[in-house]
């Protein structure tokens, strides 16, 4: 079939979406500097530590913990294979009560893009409810008065039967 299933499609119109909304923000930022800064550095590693505190919280199930992580505002986006959706008040997460039945992440990276603004990434793999999956998931982080907190998180599972391929 030319161009893949609908459901792939769809995962490949929300993720061209999410790089050319990403590449507008990045086209307004100042260009970031060859040397890595003082300041992208305790950025990255302040990005990485809510990384794995925001991961930490799914494996203890903490969720008070989980949702601490992320902006309570309008302006939370969360992507997926069914699209973007904005908003801290609406997410489901605030009242779901399941929790995988096991995550595996691996290979976290962080990269600064600008100051106080850093790109995160993670290859998952999660089995819940007897149903095993893999992907990509991505987070922004940003410094905000508050600290620093998750603006974006996605999550783009692989088709089923494909096997994992996260570097």
């Amino acid at each position: 079939m030319i161009g893949g299933t609908s459901s792939h499609r769809a995962m490949k119109s929300s993720r061209s979406l999410f790089l050319a909304a990403s590449l507008s923000v990045c086209a307004c930022v100042p260009a970031v500097p060859a040397r890595p800064s003082a300041t992208s550095a305790a950025d990255s590693v302040e990005a990485m530590r809510l990384f794995e505190t925001n991961i930490g919280a799914i494996h203890t199930r903490n969720r008070e913990k989980y949702l601490s992580t992320y902006i309570h505002g309008p302006t939370l986006a969360r992507n997926g294979p069914t699209g973007m959706q904005l908003g801290y008040e609406g997410w489901a997460a605030r009242r779901d009560t399941t929790w995988p039945d096991t995550l595996i992440a691996r290979n976290l990276t962080v990269v600064p893009i600008t100051p106080g603004v850093v790109y995160g990434t993670y290859c998952y793999t999660v089995t819940q409810h007897d149903t095993t999956t893999s992907g990509v998931s991505e987070r922004l982080f940003v410094k905000t008065p508050e600290g620093w907190r998750i603006a974006m998180t996605s999550a783009f599972g692989l088709p089923p039967g494909a096997q994992a391929q996260c570097k």
